[in-house]
């Protein structure tokens, strides 16, 4: 069983009406605390370091019916903010994205999309 991490409720209240993204060092407990996220039963764990789950997400088969999705590590593709900024467009209506990854997830930048207000 799982303990319950202290920024759970919240972070699953900040689902009802954005995207959330959470951040910071190696082994802190991020991929945990999402995991906890997902209770429905069409609620989905993707990593991009697993092939398998890389393609799932390239190829955005998500769920038909609302659900919670966690992207784990998407930062690792190279344009990551342009597509998650078109999937949240598309099916942010249905679709509680969830983003987990490294301090490097660097959602503030210059250049590309900015992801602020979703």
């Amino acid at each position: 069983m799982l303990i319950p991490r202290y920024l759970q409720e919240s972070v699953k209240q900040d689902l009802t009406e954005k995207m959330v993204f959470l951040s910071g060092p190696r082994q802190v407990g991020k991929t945990t605390l999402a995991k906890a996220c997902l209770a429905g039963e069409a609620d989905r764990y993707f990593n991009w370091e697993n092939r398998d789950d890389r393609r799932r997400i390239l190829t955005a088969g998500w769920p038909a019916v609302p659900a919670t999705v966690v992207l784990d590590e998407l930062h690792k593709y190279r344009k990551w903010k342009g597509w998650l900024k078109g999937e949240y467009d598309v099916h942010g209506e249905r679709i509680r994205f969830l983003i987990t990854g490294s301090a490097r997830l660097d959602l503030y930048r210059k250049d590309g999309d900015s992801l602020q207000g979703r």
